[in-house]
């Protein structure tokens, strides 16, 4: 019977906030969080009792215990503690962020190291909690949206934060697909829709071509950096520099003091797209000589808008980009769909009315269309008659060879699941091989993401290697024995990306002055002439 079906939820784990849906009677609703709000904040917090806080409560807490409140976890989770994206905004949060045992990021929390999966589990076992306590049964599956631009480790990491809060992960999907699912499905559709995906740390775009319940990805590109944050950052910045201008004080080593201006930053930036002028006004901010001073700083909108310009602009030229990668025209859009907290920004909203020369479609909640998208697929996949959803790799993978060049094994737009193929080549005097795989746009490997090491022996040479990406855009990879046989290969990490990116730049240099003291008839020929163990010489 339909009413012994188990209930799936989708989730929408978010940067700023979460939001979670389920499907009943062919209805997709929104679960409200713990004190009636469709969203719950993705803030994990230690009070001063050693409590563990999810939600409203660790956000309540933020100013007055920063140490020990995480939030943005999203992007941080699936990265290398020693990459430039890490280093670069760890000084834009208050609690420490530290280096895991296998080099990742990680977060110190009540003087204990956690996991970036491990924080996210702790607001996925919540959302758990209150759907079962609203919708009166156990739930054990769910599908967990993720951004589009999201690469392997990025996808694999939200995957094991859903199994450490419990939950039978049935499929990981993209957040502008789902938000495209809550508004086609089951309508008839049959054109083009563009998601602009902008929420509280990531921006997505992603060209959807709708025919009936059949989804498919054409194209689809982003920034994991960039998103409302951002924007809160650039208030932030400019009331600092007010601050000190007026008063000659530095705010920035007051963990408490950045944390209210934080908040208040986020509270303008809200309040502005309502309204034209606001003021920013912390009293005893800080004091001097045992007096109490005060912040009170006027903000208008024309001013936000001036701060923010160049990321809005960002995001339209990430736009160009995307539709420019399958030679679409603007034209060729029939609908575009605003998702994310942040487009609730006049800006926003003007420019992509600009862009595009219609109006953005109404109707499309920000806040919600992903979870309701994810918990629709939820229900379909339980459905004979499935919502068949086609998507795209956001960004290639391949892997690096000599010179610190990337060769692509699959490229961007390539509809999914798929599978590449290409042959091991010989080795010199019976080494084994070594391949470093990457995911990202650049040519060159330092630019992209490091997923990890294939190793083969010297036997394996002329064997097929098989790249394989499944639904969810998760990468496996198998090699076909001579035989016949299929095994599947594990990706094993060795080293830091800087490390590994610093031995193929140190083996570049190498080969370029050996190049240049050889013939140029000398150099090795094709592709694979030169891939072999880069560490311990030839």
């Amino acid at each position: 019977m339909a009413a012994d079906k188990p209930i799936l939820l989708g989730i929408d784990l978010g940067t700023t906030n979460t939001c979670v849906a389920y499907v009943r009677n062919k209805v997709a609703r929104v679960v409200p969080s713990d004190k009636g709000s469709l969203i719950l904040p993705s803030v994990v917090a230690v009070s001063d009792k050693g409590d563990l806080l999810v939600g409203n409560v660790a956000k309540d807490q933020m100013v007055v215990n920063p140490r020990n409140t995480i939030y943005g976890a999203k992007r941080l989770i699936g990265r290398q503690y020693n990459s430039k994206v890490v280093q670069d905004i760890k000084h834009y949060f208050s609690y420490e962020i530290v280096e895991g045992p296998k080099g990742e990021a990680a977060v110190v929390l009540a003087g204990k190291v956690y996991s970036l999966p491990q924080i996210s589990a702790f607001v996925l076992q919540h959302c758990k909690r209150v759907a079962e306590a609203t919708l009166g049964s156990e739930i054990n599956e769910a599908i967990i949206s993720v951004p589009a631009y999201y690469n392997d480790n990025q996808r694999n990491a939200v995957k094991e934060a859903g199994k450490l809060a419990g939950f039978n992960v049935k499929r990981i999907v993209n957040e502008p697909t789902a938000a495209a699912l809550a508004y086609g499905l089951n309508r008839g559709f049959d054109h083009k829709v563009l998601v602009y995906d902008l929420g509280g740390g990531t921006f997505d775009v992603s060209v959807l071509q709708l025919h009936g319940n059949v989804m498919e990805v054409i194209c689809t590109g982003g920034d994991t950096f960039l998103g409302g944050v951002d924007f809160d950052n650039r208030i932030i910045d400019f009331v600092l520099e007010e601050f000190r201008n007026e008063t000659k004080i530095d705010l920035t080593q007051s963990p408490i003091a950045m944390q209210r201006i934080k908040n208040a930053a986020e509270a303008a930036k809200i309040d502005l797209s309502l309204l034209s002028n606001v003021v920013i006004e912390l009293p005893y901010v800080t004091d001097r000589k045992g007096k109490p001073v005060d912040l009170r700083i006027p903000l208008s909108r024309e001013r936000v808008n001036t701060l923010v310009m160049d990321l809005v602009e960002r995001s339209f030229q990430l736009v160009e980009k995307v539709l420019g990668e399958k030679n679409l025209n603007r034209n060729e859009i029939q609908e575009v769909l605003l998702v994310g907290g942040q487009t609730r920004m006049p800006l926003v909203q003007g420019k992509a009315h600009q862009f595009f020369g219609k109006p953005p479609r109404k109707g499309v909640h920000p806040d919600e269309s992903v979870a309701l998208g994810a918990a629709l697929l939820a229900e379909s996949m339980q459905e004979i008659d499935s919502v068949t959803l086609v998507d795209a790799l956001s960004m290639p993978i391949g892997f690096a060879v000599p010179g610190g060049r990337f060769r692509k094994v699959i490229e961007k737009n390539t509809q999914i699941p798929a599978q590449k193929s290409f042959r091991l080549p010989p080795t010199k005097s019976g080494q084994g091989l070594e391949l470093d795989i990457f995911q990202g746009d650049s040519d060159r490997i330092i630019d992209n993401e490091y997923l990890g090491t294939l190793k083969f022996p010297a036997e394996a040479a002329g064997q097929r290697i098989n790249f394989i990406l499944d639904e969810e855009c998760l990468l496996r990879v198998t090699i076909e024995g001579n035989s016949g046989e299929v095994r599947e290969v594990t990706l094993a990490t060795r080293d830091t990306p800087e490390a590994l990116k610093a031995a193929w730049q140190e083996e570049a240099e190498r080969r370029r002055l050996a190049a240049e003291r050889a013939a140029p008839e000398a150099q090795p020929k094709g592709i694979f002439a030169s891939i072999r163990k880069v560490f311990g010489g030839e």
